[in-house]
Formats: structure tokens, sequence, C-alpha cells
């Protein structure tokens, strides 16, 4: 068992993301809830999609710079999810983006580790 404290922001990320597209692609095919087939829930199908396929690149990205625009840009994506779920009147996508939001913000209080290089940090 390792030591070191882990990052279990992207999970909490991951979870409200993929809750996220769950809640949309079933608002989006099941008949009567208001938003079947519409371009919005279609659209908000596509942008939890790509949330978690940012937050699966996320652990492996280590330019800070690289990292922070991921973390602006899935901030955004999170707050405008958010945002359409509230518009659509999909609560359960709101709360999806709650947590997803915990996740963002919990891997910005994160900080920066220090990468070695044969000994020596950086």
């Amino acid at each position: 068992m390792s030591s070191s404290p882990k990052n279990t922001a992207p999970l909490v990320l991951f979870a409200g993301a993929a809750g996220g597209c769950a809640v949309a692609i079933y608002n989006f095919l099941t008949p009567l809830t208001g938003v079947n087939g519409t371009f919005g829930a279609g659209l908000v199908i596509f942008s939890t999609a790509l949330m978690a396929l940012a937050t699966l690149a996320l652990p492996v990205i280590h330019s800070r710079g690289l990292r922070n625009l991921f973390r602006i840009l899935l901030l955004l994506d999170v707050l405008c999810t958010a945002a359409a779920g509230y518009f659509l009147h999909e609560w359960w996508l709101i709360v999806a983006m709650a947590i997803a939001l915990v996740g963002v913000l919990m891997d910005m209080a994160t900080p920066a580790r220090r990468r070695t290089t044969m000994g020596a940090t950086t």
C-alpha cells in the first residue's frame, strides 16, 4: 500500500460527467421527458461526453499551462452544462454537474506535484 495520498479529484469529476451523460441520454431517448429528441438535449450529451474524455486525459497532463487550460475549459463546460440543465428543467443533470464542479474545484485546489528527473526536482 502506498503512503502517498491519491488525487481523487479526477474520479469525482468523471463520476459527475458520466452521471450527467447518462441523464442526458435518458432524457434524449425517453418519450414524454419534455426534451426527447431536441437539439439542446443532444448538445448536453456531447458536452458531458467531452467532459468525461477530458477528465480521463487530465491525470496524464504534466504541462502546467496545458493542465490549467484543461481546468478552465472543464470549469466552463460544467457551468454551461448546469445552465443548460436549468433551462431544460433537468434537475438531475444539475445534481450531476454539482458533483463534477466539486471534482474540478478539488483538482484546482490540488498543489502541483514536483517532477523528478534523475534525482533532481524541478
